[in-house]
Parts: C-alpha cells; sequence; structure tokens
C-alpha cells in the first residue's frame, strides 16, 4: 500500500509473487556476497598489516644484526691492520738484525760493512749468514738470529687449531708483540757488540801483523856479534835484505813519530801504533814520510838503503811493546 503525500486516498501497489519468489534470494544472496567480500576485504587488510608490521620487525632485527656484523667487520679489520703493522715492523727489524749481523762480521774480519746487491739485499756472503752457513761459525763468531727464540713445536700447532678467530689474533698479536720486544734487545746488544767489533778490528789494524818488506832475514833478533863492531849485543829487531829501492811498508796503522836521521841507524822512520805498541825501519835510502803523518798498514813509508851503520842494503826492523823490544818475528805472517 502507498499514500500519496498529496493527501489523496491510499493506493495499493501489487508485487508479482514471481518477483517475490525469485528475487528475494537474489537480494539475500547479494547481500550475503557483499558482507563476504567485505569480511575477506577486511581480513586481508589486516592481514596486510600485519604482515607489514612483521616484516617490519624483520628488517629492525636484520638492520641490528648488520650493524653488529659491521662492527665486528671493523674490528676485525682493525685487528687485521694492527697484525699488519706489527708484521712490517717485525720483519724491518729482523732485517736490521740480519744487517747488523752482517756488518759485524765484516768489521771483524776487515772488510767493512757487508756490500748489498742491486735487488737492495745483502751480498752472498750475507746469505751464506742468514741460511746458517756464516763463515765464522768455524771460528767462533757467534751468529746473532731468531730461530731459536719463535715457538713453532707440534704441540703448539695442535694447540693453536683448537683456538677460535679471535683468540688467534690475540696469541698471533701477543706473539707479535713479544717478537718485537726480543729484536728491540737484540737490536740493543747488536749496538754493543758492533762497538766490541770495532775495538777489536781497530786493534788488529794497529797491531803489527805483515812483513815491513819482501826479503831474507839475514840477521834475528837476540844476542849476537855484531858484524862492524865486533862485540856481543842484543840485537833488538830484525835484519831483512833486500834489493836497494825495495818499498819498506808500515806494518801496522798509526802515527809517524820520528822521520828522519838516527845517528848509526841512517834514515830511519819510527810509527806509534797505540795500545804501547811501536815499531821502527833503519837504514833507508830514504823515507816517504814525515813525523805526524798518519798511515796504514801496508802503506809505502820508506825504501831500502845502507844508511849509517851497515854492511849492505836492508832494513832493520824492531817492534816495541811499552818501550821494550820483543821479537818481531812474532808480528810477521
Amino acid at each position: 500500500m502507498a499514500i500519496p503525500s498529496s493527501g489523496g486516498p491510499p493506493k495499493s501497489i501489487g508485487i508479482p509473487f514471481l518477483v517475490l519468489r525469485v528475487g528475494l534470494p537474489i537480494a539475500i544472496g547479494l547481500a550475503i556476497f557483499l558482507l563476504g567480500s567485505y569480511l575477506y576485504m577486511t581480513h586481508g587488510v589486516v592481514q596486510l598489516a600485519q604482515d607489514r608490521e612483521s616484516k617490519g620487525a624483520t628488517i629492525q632485527e636484520l638492520l641490528k644484526e648488520n650493524e653488529v656484523l659491521k662492527k665486528e667487520k671493523d674490528e676485525r679489520l682493525a685487528q687485521l691492520e694492527a697484525l699488519t703493522d706489527k708484521t712490517s715492523k717485525l720483519a724491518a727489524a729482523v732485517e736490521q738484525v740480519v744487517d747488523e749481523n752482517a756488518e759485524i762480521w765484516g768489521i771483524v774480519k776487515g772488510t767493512g760493512p757487508a756490500k748489498k746487491t742491486s735487488s737492495g739485499s745483502p751480498s752472498a756472503e750475507r746469505g751464506a749468514t742468514s741460511r746458517g752457513g756464516d763463515p765464522g761459525a768455524d771460528r767462533g763468531m757467534p751468529v746473532v738470529g731468531l730461530s731459536d727464540a719463535v715457538p713453532g713445536s707440534e704441540q703448539d700447532v695442535r694447540a693453536t687449531a683448537c683456538l677460535s678467530e679471535d683468540q688467534l689474533a690475540a696469541a698471533a698479536a701477543e706473539e707479535l708483540a713479544g717478537l718485537l720486544e726480543l729484536t728491540g734487545s737484540m737490536q740493543k746488544d747488536m749496538s754493543s757488540l758492533r762497538s766490541s767489533a770495532m775495538q777489536y778490528r781497530n786493534r788488529i789494524d794497529h797491531t803489527p801483523s805483515i812483513e815491513p818488506v819482501k826479503g831474507t832475514i839475514r840477521s834475528g833478533f837476540g844476542n849476537r856479534l855484531h858484524p862492524i863492531l865486533r862485540v856481543t849485543r842484543l840485537h833488538e829487531g830484525v835484519d831483512i835484505a833486500a834489493s836497494r829501492g825495495t818499498p819498506i811498508v808500515a806494518t801496522a796503522d798509526g802515527v809517524v813519530t820520528k822521520a828522519g836521521w838516527v845517528g848509526s841507524y841512517g834514515n830511519a822512520v819510527e810509527i806509534s801504533h797505540g795500545y804501547g805498541i811501536s815499531t821502527f825501519y833503519a837504514h833507508n835510502s830514504r823515507n816517504a814520510v814525515k813525523a805526524g803523518t798518519a798511515v796504514k798498514k801496508g802503506q809505502v813509508i820508506a825504501y831500502v838503503g845502507s844508511t849509517g851503520l851497515s854492511t849492505g842494503p836492508h832494513v832493520h826492523y824492531e817492534v816495541r811493546v811499552n818501550k821494550r823490544p820483543v821479537n818481531p818475528s812474532s808480528y810477521m805472517k
């Protein structure tokens, strides 16, 4: 029934039964479909929100883990850089110790510091030293190295295999620190050894050890009948016969204290070698040095002659220790 708005009489509108029978189920189904769709969409939105929240939490967790990994990476890199730096310092220290060892051995032998090859490494002689073939080994010369100081037993290797990366890094750092301390101590010892070697070399260089001239010993050290004066007296040196003009050399490093005419000795040269040692060369045809001249072992200082009280060309050679004459033969090779 429908009531008109104008106040007219109500009108009756008839709806066919077929329409109700068919349309009502359709309307109900449509309503159910719309309701289901709404519920489905609502569930989907809720699920999407939950997934987004879950993924957001996962992302935050991954970001935190990534930050932790980045921090660990930075720490590992710092450890690696520290180990690399210590390793470089250790390698440089070991190289210096080996070089100084070769240099000291060169000083002792009188050849000077070991020469470097074009590649920057010491010469074959130093190579022999670093490989255990040092020529000083059979002469009692100590060779300083690190082989005895670095642990490397099978027990150490097995123990190391059980350590974590952090423990290995810490152990390596501690080992390197110990080796650096060891090489530092060895370098100090090297300085002392170098000083001792230089003193030893200086003593050797200033000790007579060669013949003053190539010739024949005609008269030895000791009591003898003087060939001219015909009296028995101590012959304080040796007479070495050689051709007139043959070079006479200093038998050790030193400083000329006298060069000129010395009575019956004729032209003569006296050299002070330090350590209380002096040498004397007489009957020279002429001298090649003056008083105050610094001379080296093997340097020409005069020439063989027969000046002064002499029976022929020769050099009268004396060695004195603390001003007392000693047998020169003990100081000639």
